[in-house]
């Protein structure tokens, strides 16, 4: 019988510890690892957005000169990998470094590194000790150069996926026993019910299901959990991020079957220099910056949408200080944060998880109408009670696609029909240009913005807005948060 681990989006959750309130949890690569029954015939997966994400890895790209997410890695013996769209976040030098250090092997077969100098393979066939032979593909979602900054992509061609893996597939297939794709990416349908739910790209795992003939799809990239599931006779699955759980598969001849577990154990081995480490993160993430005027309570994401939020308004509050744009946008993570009175690096970091940065671009009264009017999706009637649109719950939980404006006053009527909600009530000359900053990661037009990559930029910033964050904070001390409501929520 073989035996699968596997895990994906983890984005360097490596310790048992919930850096948010600094409570240990058993969660992370160690805890799970922990678990991992490791023989001849098993084998350890992971399906990307590894180096990237929490303040365990940023402190390690600023301050280390190695790659411990990969060190962890070879400790719990994982033999294959695939890189996410935030594994290029840090830039080729940093990607190379983290594949460099891995004893496991990284299979994408949509990648094309014009150096020849990243250790990456389109595929590999693993004989097991009962001689079953297992053919491993891999993938990253396509849509990475939307998202990535180009200077990080200078060496790297990423190409279509469908066609990539259809291309390695066929040539594995009649050399295996069993061929299994690790895909970071998702789903473009209800594995249910078949509902297209994106018409972009991005996802396409429903698509690989119905048309290749792959026995498992590992996915990952959506942090959707899909507990193993028959699709079209592929078997396949998806997990929750930050290593709260991870995948285990049985195959006994033609039967597949799986489930998601969650790792139990808080007292894992943690060797002398990863502890060391671990004090000097926890040291570094609980430095004073600096005082708010006001607590910033964590609430619910469609609160927050009907009442406003101050962490936005923070935000939007260091972009205007930082560019002199006219106006600003922001959105929050999925994740629910809020901020005491004293403000630390801890609290900096988990809120804003990101390196993105900022651009400014010149808009107009109806770009910033169209903007307004997607953010306006995020709200549904039903039964006159106001919910939170399955637009941005379905496929994937995209809290983060809606924004908050500041600068400028608008009402959302949510009985109007979708594209016509929206009033700006601050009067604005629908002939007169102005300058909206954001991130560059909205800039894009991603999130269903697409309006705004037609946008003239007029101002891009190559600092981190978690520094300009952390420097704004350290810089004023004593802080008023705008506590202004910008916006009005009727139905």
């Amino acid at each position: 019988m073989i035996k699968i681990y596997y895990t994906t989006d983890t984005h360097g959750v490596v310790l048992p510890v919930n850096y948010a309130n600094n409570q240990t949890v058993p969660i992370g690569l160690l805890s799970c690892g922990a678990e991992f029954k490791k023989d001849g015939n098993t084998l350890i997966i992971d399906a990307g957005d590894t180096i990237q994400g929490s303040p365990f890895t940023k402190y390690m790209w600023e301050n280390l000169d190695e790659c411990i997410v990969a060190h962890v890695f070879n400790k719990i013996g994982y033999d294959y990998v695939t890189l996410g769209n935030h594994d290029f976040n840090y830039g080729y030098t940093i990607l190379k470094k983290y594949v460099d250090t891995l004893n496991a092997k990284c299979v994408i077969a949509n990648i094309v590194d014009k150096t020849h100098q990243l250790k990456i393979i389109p595929y590999d066939i693993r004989e097991c000790e009962d001689g079953t032979k297992i053919g491993i593909v891999g993938a990253v979602t396509e849509f990475v150069p939307i998202w990535e900054k180009p200077e990080h992509l200078e060496n790297i061609e990423i190409k279509d996926v469908f066609s990539s893996l259809k291309q390695a597939l066929e040539l594995i297939k009649n050399k295996c026993d069993v061929t299994i794709c690790i895909y970071h990416g998702g789903f473009e349908c209800d594995i249910i019910t078949g509902e297209v739910l994106s018409n972009t790209k991005e996802n396409v795992g429903y698509k690989i299901c119905k048309e290749l003939d792959f026995d498992i799809l590992l996915t990952g990239h959506q942090h959707m959990p899909v507990d193993g599931a028959d699709l079209f006779g592929t078997f396949t699955m998806q997990l929750k991020h930050n290593a709260v759980e991870y995948g285990y598969i049985e195959i006994d001849g033609k039967n597949i079957k799986g489930e998601v577990r969650k790792p139990k154990n808080i007292a894992v081995e943690i060797s002398p220099s990863l502890k060391q480490i671990q004090g000097e993160v926890n040291k570094w993430l609980d430095q004073s910056v600096g005082k708010f005027n006001l607590k910033i309570e964590a609430k619910d994401k469609l609160t927050l949408a009907l009442e406003g939020s101050l962490l936005a308004n923070f935000c939007n509050q260091v972009q205007l200080d930082y560019t002199k744009a006219d106006f600003s946008c922001t959105a929050l993570g999925n994740n629910l944060m809020g901020f005491d009175t004293s403000i630390t690096i801890r609290d900096i970091v988990a809120a804003y998880q990101f390196p993105n940065t900022l651009k400014v671009l010149k808009v107009n009264y109806n770009i910033l109408k169209q903007a307004l009017e997607r953010v306006a999706q995020y709200y549904a009637l039903v039964d006159d009670e106001i919910q939170i649109s399955n637009k941005f719950l379905k496929p994937k939980i995209t809290h983060y696609n809606y924004d908050f404006f500041s600068g400028f006053y608008y009402t959302i009527d949510i009985s109007k029909p979708i594209g016509s909600r929206v009033t700006i009530n601050t009067p604005l000359d629908k002939n007169k240009d102005y300058t909206l900053c954001m991130s560059d990661y909205r800039a894009t037009g991603t999130g269903e913005y697409d309006f705004y990559s037609k946008c003239e930029i007029i101002r891009e910033y190559s600092e981190n807005i978690q520094e300009l964050i952390i420097e704004y904070i350290q810089k004023h001390k004593n802080l008023m948060v705008d506590d202004t409501r910008y916006f009005t929520i009727i139905k």
